[in-house]
């Protein structure tokens, strides 16, 4: 298994979001969606750097109504 590099906080946030379950991996997101499977570490680990860098370029398409719900929230209340 991966060795923790308490060094880098970043890293160990997404080590944390790994995980094995019946001899496959996958990866929690932050909106708690759960990935996989896979069949190897190395290819959750990849995946949720790829997840990653999609989430923080806002190519994904839920993030667009993430950023509207506050909004609709407001005018409703």
């Amino acid at each position: 298994m991966t060795q923790v590099n308490n060094s880098n906080p970043q890293a160990n946030s997404r080590t944390n979001r790994m995980f094995i379950d019946k001899g496959n991996w996958f990866f929690k997101t932050r909106e708690g969606d759960t990935v996989g499977p896979f069949q190897e570490e190395l290819e959750a680990s990849t995946q949720l750097e790829v997840y990653i860098r999609l989430v923080t370029s806002g190519l994904l398409p839920f993030q667009e109504v993430l950023r509207s719900a506050p909004v609709a929230q407001k005018k409703a209340g």
